[in-house]
């Protein structure tokens, strides 16, 4: 079967355009459109006939929500423009209890019938929740519901007083209101109800999972988040949820928020804290969901779409990748929202680089849903950089290798002060989180090769304070990812053949390229003269010759340098692809080539499929190496060669849509605007 969903692909992805050669230019924002519309194509409608074929014959069913749900969305809501912002898939919609239901009994549904005939029309999706808690109707309070007080005082004006949740009262309307709710989506017609992608699981204040913020002023209503009472609480809602939508036909898929892994508190005091989107988490809710949700759900995933060499990613890699991508059993897949991380110091050094190495970050630990602010799209859109969006869509959905038409190498390495094996104690020092001399002995070993530490005190830092607060790149960090990023393309060996390296041309600007700031290279004195690169064994099955398309991007530092590209064509030997030489423009280049009797099952040098050989004694240097099934995509999706970034006087440039964010800001380190 599995053959004949490769020849089924292959043929599927006949040819768009042929293209072989050096550098394509930029898909100008007009061809970047026409991309979107060849979804709507003949082949896009067959390559939904692949993904149905591969729903019907393989053990592993594709996730719910249906994968191209996957990809940026838009956090702002529904008033995203689609024709400006042609890589949004979908949004948010849904409402407040409160105003769903202003008298006990009488719903009114007209908002979110607004959204899902929007959705409809546009082709997108959403995915819909019902703001409870603090937004539950001012009725219910005479029906008996105690108010309660907090002592904070930073919500006082949005939150003056929320409902005591396990008064008997409150649960008896709670649950009626989510359950007419329920009724009302399921009698939506097909093609409606097929535009929503999932619904949040809200149990309290907002989307952070607490009941309150802050304190309860008087004893008997207090209710910890880390409390048994509260977990009770939203297990039964849960359950709820999952009779609804979960235990019925045609299943919705649910996301849960906070229900992440125990592991060490933000700022990295090794205190137990559970890990998750604003450290909300339960094991007992993690448990229940894993083990009562059977159609599939998504979580909250984390901060790693918001920047790179981030502390603990390495740790939620390791904890969450395996469940993302090529799942076995119940598939999950993860959310993560661009706050306002990308107005804060760090982002602001370079917002193009930015964007495009948290996209890859995230991509990496198998992110599905980038939910961006609608001043971030307007930023990007207006000052040409939204290319990172684009890039992030063409692969969140790839997520069973023998599906996918494509994967990427992103060549990168992280110094992980944590890692002991890598880094000896007994050399660099004890590897606590607050030893910086350590940190400071690791990346001198790497110096020469452009590491370097550009913000001393953001080490210590946890991920919050690290959005908020750091100025500089830092190479060194505690748990941070030290490998190649990357989807189903590795590297072989990468350290043994390669020289890692950083800060590519000199020191970062803003108008540096986003390749700038890591890559892998030939270091021909060492004997480092060859990178090896294999697919996921899923990825190419069959040894019958396929098309392939290859793109490297590497950059021209020496005039006459020469480099080429070698293959698994099912031969005793590699064959050459390509061979490059160099200008010594100092600028990036993307080498494009057609294979066109590639085999790809292992069978080049050290078990590889692709290799990139130095025919000389110069050293070259190399960015991303991609795969593509089939003939080339047309246009060829290359970020922009300039960036009209205008940062206001503080550093950040602030769209219409994040005013009320940029007040938040003012108050609060925390980057994060309220979750949502």
């Amino acid at each position: 079967m599995s053959r004949i969903l490769t020849t089924l692909t292959a043929l599927l992805l006949t040819p768009l355009a042929a293209q072989r050669g050096a550098d394509t230019k930029p898909a100008t924002s007009s061809q970047l459109k026409k991309r979107v519309a060849l979804m709507h194509t003949p082949l896009a409608r067959n390559l939904g006939v692949i993904s149905l074929i591969a729903a019907l014959f393989f053990t592993q069913a594709q996730a719910a929500p249906p994968t191209s749900a996957f990809g940026v969305w838009s956090r702002g809501g529904g008033d995203a423009d689609v024709k400006e912002s042609p890589f949004v898939r979908g949004a948010a919609a849904g409402g407040t209890w409160a105003e769903m239901e202003k008298k006990p009994g009488a719903y009114d549904w007209s908002k979110m019938d607004q959204a899902v005939e929007r959705a409809q029309m546009e082709s997108n999706f959403l995915f819909l929740s019902f703001e409870v808690g603090p937004d539950s109707p001012g009725w219910i309070y005479e029906k008996g519901v105690p108010k309660v007080v907090t002592d904070d005082t930073l919500h006082q004006g949005k939150f003056p007083f929320y409902p005591y949740y396990l008064a008997p009262q409150y649960k008896l309307y709670f649950r009626r209101f989510i359950t007419e709710a329920a009724k009302h989506i399921r009698s939506y017609p097909v093609e409606k109800r097929k535009r929503i992608a999932f619904i949040q699981v809200k149990t309290g204040c907002t989307g952070d999972e607490t009941p309150y913020k802050g304190v309860a002023r008087y004893k008997k209503y207090n209710l910890p988040k880390s409390s048994k009472a509260w977990d009770d609480f939203r297990i039964e809602t849960f359950a709820l949820y999952a009779k609804l939508f979960d235990q019925v036909g045609p299943k919705i898929t649910l996301l849960f928020n906070g229900i992440g892994e125990k592991g060490v508190d933000e700022e990295g005091e090794g205190k137990q804290k559970e890990v998750g989107n604003n450290g909300a988490g339960s094991n007992a809710a993690a448990n229940w969901v894993k083990n009562n949700i059977s159609g599939g759900y998504g979580t909250k995933g984390g901060a790693l779409a918001r920047g790179h060499h981030l502390a603990e990613e390495r740790s939620l890699y390791n904890n969450d990748h395996q469940k993302y991508i090529d799942p076995k059993g119940v598939p999950c897949f993860a959310i993560c929202e661009m706050d306002q991380t990308w107005t804060r110091p760090l982002y602001q050094r370079n917002v193009p680089l930015g964007f495009y190495w948290g996209a890859i970050n995230a991509l990496n630990y198998g992110l599905s849903i980038w939910d961006v602010t609608k001043g971030a799209m307007q930023a990007c859109r207006e000052q040409g950089f939204d290319y990172s969006f684009y890039f992030f869509n063409k692969y969140a959905g790839q997520i069973y290798p023998a599906t996918a038409t494509d994967a990427f190498c992103a060549l990168h390495k992280g110094l992980d002060a944590s890692d002991t094996v890598a880094y000896p104690e007994a050399r660099y020092g004890k590897a606590g989180h607050k030893n910086v001399e350590r940190m400071e002995q690791i990346v001198a070993d790497y110096a020469k090769y452009g590491a370097a530490i550009e913000d001393k005190k953001a080490l210590t830092l946890g991920q919050v304070g690290q959005r908020g607060n750091q100025a500089g790149y830092n190479d060194v960090g505690r748990d941070i990812w030290p490998d190649n990023y990357g989807r189903f393309l590795y590297q072989i060996d990468a350290d043994a053949t390669s020289s890692p390296l950083w800060r590519i041309g000199g020191p970062i600007t803003p108008t540096s390229s986003i390749y700038s700031r890591f890559a892998r290279g030939f270091e021909h004195a060492s004997g480092k003269d060859a990178m090896y690169f294999k697919l996921h064994d899923g990825f190419s099955q069959g040894n019958e010759p396929k098309v392939m398309s290859i793109t490297v991007v590497w950059y021209d530092g020496q005039a006459g340098s020469s480099w080429k590209l070698d293959y698994d064509a099912g031969t005793p030997t590699m064959k050459t692809a390509q061979i490059v030489t160099g200008k010594g423009d100092k600028q990036w280049h993307h080498e494009a080539v057609t294979l066109r009797d590639a085999v790809f099952r292992h069978g080049g040098t050290k078990g590889s499929d692709l290799a990139l050989v130095n025919t000389d004694a110069k050293d070259d240097i190399f960015s991303l190496i991609e795969v593509h099934r089939g003939e080339p995509e047309f246009p060829a999706l290359r970020p922009p060669t300039e960036y009209r970034v205008v940062p206001n006087s503080k550093g950040a440039k602030f769209g219409k849509g994040d005013k009320g964010d940029k007040k938040k800001d003012k108050k609060q380190k925390d980057p994060a605007a309220e979750e949502k």
